[in-house]
């Protein structure tokens, strides 16, 4: 059943042939549309999109054939049905029309029966019309959702600079203020000590502790070093200090004297994903080492991390400490990263951490 929003465009130099067809769909469901050219037919075309076409083959100035190839040339126009109207029933005639593009013929004259037979056997005469206005909103679609993914990739690597911003300023208002305090507190306690003096020391001792500790949580919080110096003096520094503190052997394979640097959040994450990887191996890997590897060449940015510990299958891991890997998952992804987990109960923990740094170049 042909719609009433269906149109069809009748491209021929004859006016008689406009008042045939006129005639013979009068009353149809559907409008008929008439053009006395070539030229004017694809102009009419362009602008009215018709869902069918029917195309005389001899025309002067621009026949049928040269209307069809530029029809079918028209990616707007492409897919619309056209059939061919000619006097000409020569196997030749049929041949070029079907190589231009031709959908089917129409023999001069016009039996009224056979051409609305020709128009049911065209399965829905508005099929082009529906498959363009997909097409376009499939478009719209995909532009909208890339739009949407570059906004959403432009708020998570904001999300992740505010967040090293806010441990920045923490860190600076603890070294700042709270260790100022503590250093007034030190030389206060500091004054009685010809009444007390055992009570001093360990007054003295435990502020030196806090100290320790407040310069310990300000170092973790943000250390200066990655901001100064770079990712590789960083890792440097921070694996030196962490094998100390928990007595985890680190083999690394990083040169701490590149001056290679890339964006800032990518280095932030990889020092983020390094601390928490080692910190994991402390607490449930039950290694005594791992191996911890850095490059950066032209192209690429990869940190790896390996254990030789307990291990655990990956699909059964507990909320507790899927935490820590859905963290170092999403931190990584959230920075355009790709992050790569194996494990196996008894044979260790991979860790591997892969950033596209084609375009820091």
């Amino acid at each position: 059943m042909i719609e009433k929003t269906s149109t069809i465009l009748v491209i021929d130099d004859e006016p008689y042939m406009h008042l045939t067809l006129d005639a013979m769909l009068a009353g149809a469901d559907y409008h008929v549309e008439f053009a006395d050219s070539g030229m004017q037919g694809l102009e009419k075309a362009r602008e009215i999109h018709p869902d069918l076409i029917i195309l005389d083959i001899m025309m002067p100035n621009m026949d049928g054939f040269e209307v069809c190839e530029q029809l079918r040339a028209d990616p707007e126009l492409a897919e619309v049905p056209i059939f061919m109207l000619t006097s000409l029933d020569d196997r030749q005639s049929r041949l070029t029309g079907l190589s231009v593009g031709a959908d089917d013929f129409i023999i001069k004259p016009i039996d009224d029966l056979e051409l609305r037979t020709r128009l049911k056997v065209l399965k829905g005469v508005n099929r082009y019309r529906h498959l363009r206005e997909e097409r376009e909103n499939l478009n719209i679609a995909l532009e909208e959702l890339k739009i949407k993914n570059n906004q959403l990739q432009q708020l998570s690597r904001q999300v992740l600079a505010v967040q090293e911003t806010f441990s920045r300023n923490l860190a600076l208002e603890l070294h700042d203020e709270i260790g100022q305090i503590i250093t007034g507190l030190r030389y206060i306690l500091e004054q009685p000590a010809r009444d007390n003096p055992t009570q001093l020391e360990q007054a003295r001792a435990v502020t030196d502790e806090l100290l320790k500790r407040v310069r310990d949580l300000t170092l973790d919080l943000r250390p200066t070093v990655l901001d100064d110096f770079g990712l590789n003096a960083a890792l440097d520094w921070y694996l030196r200090r962490f094998s100390q503190q928990s007595g985890l052997s680190i083999l690394h394979n990083l040169d701490p004297f590149s001056e290679r640097r890339v964006d800032k959040i990518i280095e932030t994450t990889v020092f983020r994903v390094a601390q928490e990887a080692l910190t994991n191996i402390v607490r449930h890997a039950g290694a005594k080492e791992a191996n911890l590897t850095l490059t950066i060449d032209a192209d690429h940015l990869q940190l790896s991390v390996l254990d030789s510990g307990c291990g655990f299958d990956p699909a059964r891991v507990s909320p507790g400490r899927s935490s820590g890997l859905s963290g170092m998952q999403e931190r990584a992804n959230l920075a355009g990263g790709f992050f790569y987990l194996q494990s196996t109960p008894g044979e260790g923990t991979l860790i591997l951490l892969d950033f596209d740094i084609t375009s820091e170049e």
